[in-house]
């Protein structure tokens, strides 16, 4: 099984990458929101887990609403629900306390959402959850 983790901070990629990798997924790890729907294509995951705080990498980018600031984790998401229409789960791990932000998650199509901080056995056990799949992650 494939994950594509999207997330701004190096060391939440390591974590979530490292533990992931040892439960036997393929990981690919992206850092803004524009590599990451290049990797959405690419590579195809089973499951996306992204932060809804991304940053945005270039200054022309056509599926990203400038306007919401740095939920460019939101575009992602409406990009993949409403302009490719496909149902890959979707994690999202977030500090939002926006209730706004919560909400547009879910009404989106969003699997799960994990407000941060995050404990790696959180996140093993809902990625068990979304993937079916079984498994130690041995840290």
């Amino acid at each position: 099984m494939k994950v594509l983790i999207v997330d701004n901070e190096r060391h939440i990629l390591m974590s979530l990458g490292r533990c992931l990798s040892d439960l036997g997924y393929d990981i690919e790890c992206c850092d803004n929101a524009i590599d990451a729907k290049q990797s959405y294509e690419a590579f195809r995951p089973d499951l996306l887990i992204a932060d809804i705080s991304l940053p945005v990498a270039y200054s022309v980018v056509p599926f990203i609403n400038k306007s919401r600031g740095n939920t460019a984790g939101l575009e992602l998401l409406k990009y993949i629900r409403l302009i490719k229409k496909e149902s890959t789960p979707v994690m999202v791990v977030s500090c939002h306390s926006d209730e706004g932000v919560f909400n547009k998650s879910f009404e989106l199509g969003v699997n799960d959402y994990a407000k941060m901080p995050l404990s790696i056995s959180e996140i093993e056990a809902r990625v068990k959850r979304l993937t079916g799949s079984t498994g130690l992650c041995l840290n």
